[in-house]
């Protein structure tokens, strides 16, 4: 698979975007490792009535298989109103990060999803369109670790919507609740895990759509 055109990955409730090329080594690391991360939180935990549990356990379980937790933490819900579409809210929670790059793959990766109508159908289907669902930016750094960010999100709406990331809500009619999570991968203690990791996918593998990019990409 050439993965310089990949700019991110659905898989369950899972959008993530990547802010530069992964190898597809690490492509489908992060995806095996939330593969199984998410599984592991549906069988102890219900997605949508107890998302403290369930994204606790999400935690977990990365942790388990190498991603180490930045300050040991998960960060603090906060609430916000959408003005348009979550797609736009979320560029523009991108836009304010530190990392400048993160808008810009954002966007790519948002204009990828929009145009694969069978990812779209996933996405609303795994997610309850949009009751609960998780963002996740990959990175790496200037040694090559890579780094994940998770936000978990979950869309409180009076009727819900198919395509709900691209839905124009009224202003005021959608209101949005994250927590957030910053991990760091220990290559050695995930290649430690690969039996195991290859057992856990052989039991279940979640579907998967590559998500590419649909313009060059410029120079940073």
């Amino acid at each position: 698979m050439n993965n310089e055109s990949l700019t991110g990955l659905v898989t369950g409730p899972n959008l993530l975007s990547y802010i530069e090329t992964l190898s597809l080594q690490d492509h489908n690391d992060i995806a095996d490792c939330n593969n199984i991360a998410t599984l592991s939180a549906d069988r102890g935990h219900n997605r949508y009535t107890d998302s403290k549990g369930w994204f606790e356990e999400y935690v977990f379980t990365l942790k388990y298989f190498g991603w180490a937790l930045y300050e040991d933490s998960i960060f603090t819900r906060t609430k916000h109103l959408v003005t348009g579409s979550v797609a736009d809210f979320l560029v523009q929670s991108a836009q304010v990060m530190k990392d400048s790059r993160q808008a810009n793959a954002m966007i790519d990766t948002l204009d990828a999803l929009k145009a694969d109508q069978p990812a779209v159908l996933s996405f609303d289907r795994e997610t309850r369109q949009g009751e609960t669902f998780q963002i996740i930016p990959a990175r790496y750094d200037s040694r090559n670790n890579v780094h994940i960010a998770v936000y978990k999100l979950e869309l409180s709406v009076d009727i819900r919507k198919h395509n709900f990331l691209f839905w124009d809500w009224e202003k005021r009619s959608a209101k949005i609740t994250q927590q957030q999570a910053f991990f760091k991968l220990d290559r050695h203690q995930l290649n430690s895990k690969r039996t195991l990791i290859k057992n856990k996918l052989n039991d279940h593998l979640m579907r998967r759509f590559n998500l590419r990019r649909n313009r060059p990409m410029t120079a940073q």
